[in-house]
This record gives structure tokens, sequence and C-alpha cells, in this order.
């Protein structure tokens, strides 16, 4: 199974690194990356129920949310929207009854738990994607997709690199969840780097220097960053961690007299998340082992 194992990691690596380089140059990722990775691992799953001859079931439930997945990925109207939209409701029912039919004749199996976690993680992501943990829709739609490539612990000889007392410990978390707990983890290196960077261009002034640059007003308009410093009630005031929402003006700090302002980059989550699943193939549970699980 090791060939399927690596079959997943490339095709998530190679279409998330796409996305991923999308995102840093327009910050739009189409969705035909998502529809690509997640129909693909699905694909790949099914080849793999068909090897170890699972009854057709499993096959049709992964059939069936599988259609859901693409349909989230869809822009339509609500199922009660303007009336009954009712291919999506058959859709959805079907899906339902499907999975009672698997809960009945095979519940406790261990593909029967491989199974559930599928909609059970496209739900996870679903909802917390509503509740704003996760920000971006690219983002939420890339672990959605990532729970159809990976609805079981990826295993290779070797790997993780770091030993836990419990081996147990490693599968603790599906894998799509591992990844967006490693995913923020690894935004923890984008101060590092900040300093770095302040560091060698003697750029001091804390704590701006771990969040941000200072960069001309005419290279800030060209690029994807956010003013740390704004001008209001006529005075320049900082601004340690800039909304999303808010509207940048230029033009009032350089009446300020600021022609070089601290600026934060817009780094996608999505860029963090690419480079988190390698490195929770290769590390595991960082959180667990920093713990001393």
């Amino acid at each position: 199974m090791e060939e399927l194992t690596w079959a997943r990691i490339l095709l998530a690596v190679a279409v998330m690194a796409a996305a991923s380089i999308s995102d840093w140059r327009s910050r739009t990722a189409s969705d035909l990356h998502w529809y690509i990775m997640g129909v693909g691992g699905s694909l790949l799953f099914g080849a793999q129920l068909v090897e170890e001859g699972e009854p057709w079931i499993f096959l049709a439930c992964l059939a069936l949310i599988t259609l859901v997945f693409v349909d989230l990925l869809r822009d339509r109207r609500g199922i009660f929207e303007e009336g009954v939209n009712v291919l999506p409701l058959v859709l959805y029912v079907l899906t339902f009854l499907a999975f009672g039919y698997l809960s009945l004749e095979h519940f406790g199996e261990d593909r029967y738990w491989t199974m559930l976690t599928i909609p059970l993680l496209i739900v996870f992501f679903f909802i917390m994607y509503q509740l704003d943990v996760i920000k971006g829709g690219a983002d939420a739609k890339a672990l959605i997709a990532l729970s159809l490539v990976f609805p079981l612990y990826p295993e290779l000889a070797g790997l993780p690199v770091l030993e836990l007392n419990d081996p147990a410990a490693l599968t603790i978390l599906p894998f799509p969840v591992l990844v967006l707990f490693n995913g923020a983890i690894l935004t923890l290196l984008v101060p590092v780097g900040m300093l770095l960077v302040n560091l060698f261009r003697r750029d001091l002034r804390f704590p701006l220097m771990l969040f941000g640059t200072r960069m001309s007003i005419e290279d800030a308009k060209k690029k994807h960053v956010w003013p740390m410093e704004r001008v209001a009630d006529g005075k320049v005031r900082t601004v340690l961690f800039p909304r999303s929402d808010d509207e940048a003006d230029w033009d009032a700090l350089k009446q300020a007299g600021v022609d070089r302002p601290w600026v934060t980059p817009k780094v996608p989550f999505l860029i963090p998340l690419t480079l988190a699943v390698p490195f929770s193939l290769l590390v595991g549970n960082l959180l667990l082992y920093l713990m001393g699980a």
C-alpha cells in the first residue's frame, strides 16, 4: 500500500503547491485545484477499497460523499432557497441513507471508521470556517479536499522522525487536522523571518520588527501588504495587527511625512498549510512531542 500512500502525498503536495503559488501572486486560488485534489484522492481511496475487497456499500458511500464535496464547491442557490432545489436535496438524503446502511451492516469494522472519518472531517472544517476559526475560503476548501486524500493516516517506514513514548499518539488526530495544527505552528516562523530581515537592514523598532518590514509607499502600493501605521486625528499611530477589512490610506501617510511606513505582508495561510503536509509526514504530532507525550 506504500504506492498509494506516495500517490496521495504527491497529489496533495503538487496541487497545494500550485494553489499556493497562485495565492501568493494574486491572492486567489481556483477551485479547480480542490476538484483535482478531492476527486483524485477519492479515486485513490476507491482503488484501495477495491484492492481490499470491501463490500459495494463502501464504494457507494465514497462516491456519494465525493459528490457532496463537489456540491460544496459549487456556487448554487440553497436547497430551500426560492423553493426546493431537488438535486442537492436528493444527494444529501441518499448520502445520509447510505451511511446509515453502512453503520447497520459494518459498524465497528476498521474501514467503517475510516469511511466515517471523511464526512466528519468535512463537517468539522465547514463549521470551523463558519465560526471564522479558518479565515480563508481557499484554506477551508483545501482542508476539506485533504479529507478525501487522507481518510487514513499515511504511514511510511521510518517516519515520522520524532519518536514518542506511545506510537499510537502519532495517529491520535486525523491527518488533515494534524496538517491544520502544524500549519498554525509553522506560521510562528514568520516573526522569526521578519526579525532576521530587520536585523540585517538595521530597522530596529520593537515589536514592529517582529511582524513587518519598512517599505516605500510606492512599493507598498504594488504589493500585498497592510500598513502597520495609520493616520488618525492628525497623528501617525501604530497598528500592530491591522484588520483585513481596513482600507490602506497611503496618501494620508505620505502627507503626514511617512515615506517608508512599517507594513506587514498578507501571507496566505495556504502556504503554511502546504508546507505542513510534508512536515506532518516527517515530524508527526509536534505539539504532543513538545508536551512530552
